[in-house]
């Protein structure tokens, strides 16, 4: 799904500069998470921290925008998101998952994958001193949930992907002779029994740099991410913490 995204995005570039692309922007960011909830397939629901023995990781994103002239036409952002969860330790209570059942006091390895891909296409009815866009995203999720008991060598693991629907809405600040700004972005479904928020607020400063600018910016993500059979999979998660990224635009 990534290469597929990646190729839309080179052959759009080019296309774009003919149908009239006005600016391209592009960005990346540290992402330090800590999850918590739990997940389950066929079985009890094994909670993230105490019976996975996940805790605190370090994450990346990636995203470009491309932007036009024509109001009719809806923008486009692309954004990528890998999360890779990984605990190890003694289980906390007896649990079952994907069949396989693991005793309290067992040393378990697990790990959790939960890939994102956002597709927005989005319109900006407001651009002033406050941007303002609405649109939808597609998020395409491709991840996995593996848990091994490390004193027989069981393994229960469950695969899951699929495009979700989404709505979108971003909105930016900015306070005039600073070169300082700050909003929110963020995506919604509910819809199912699938529920996800995915919520980002940040605030930066952006300075202009030959024919385009540069940015640093800070602030909090968080993704509340609800599934409801999902490829045979039900999760109840939250994933936040603070964040650091970078983005140019052109």
């Amino acid at each position: 799904m990534q290469q597929l995204l990646l190729a839309v995005l080179v052959v759009a570039l080019p296309a774009g500069a003919h149908a009239g692309l006005t600016g391209v922007g592009v960005g990346a960011g540290i992402w330090n998470h800590d999850p918590r909830g739990h997940v389950a397939s066929e079985g009890d629901r094994a909670d993230v921290e105490d019976a996975l023995q996940i805790g605190s990781e370090r994450g990346f994103f990636v995203w470009a925008d491309l932007r036009h002239a024509v109001p009719v036409l809806p923008r486009l952002k692309f954004q990528y998101t890998p999360l890779r969860l990984t605990g190890s330790g003694t289980a906390s209570r007896n649990f079952r998952f994907a069949g396989v059942t693991f005793d309290g006091e067992t040393n378990v390895g697990s790990e959790i994958e939960l890939d994102q891909t956002d597709m927005i296409l989005y319109w900006s009815p407001w651009r002033l001193l406050a941007d303002i866009d609405v649109g939808v995203n597609v998020k395409y999720l491709d991840g996995l949930v593996e848990v091994e008991d490390r004193d027989s060598g069981d393994r229960a693991r469950v695969s899951f992907s699929g495009p979700l629907p989404m709505l979108y809405g971003r909105t930016e600040v900015r306070f005039p002779g600073t070169g300082f700004f700050g909003g929110g972005e963020g995506s919604l479904l509910a819809y199912d029994g699938h529920r996800i928020l995915d919520l980002t607020l940040r605030l930066g400063y952006r300075a202009g740099y030959g024919v385009g600018s540069l940015a640093l910016e800070g602030g909090w993500k968080h993704q509340s991410i609800r599934l409801d059979d999902f490829d045979d999979l039900d999760a109840d998660m939250t994933v936040e913490g603070p964040y650091l990224g970078v983005a140019a635009r052109f």
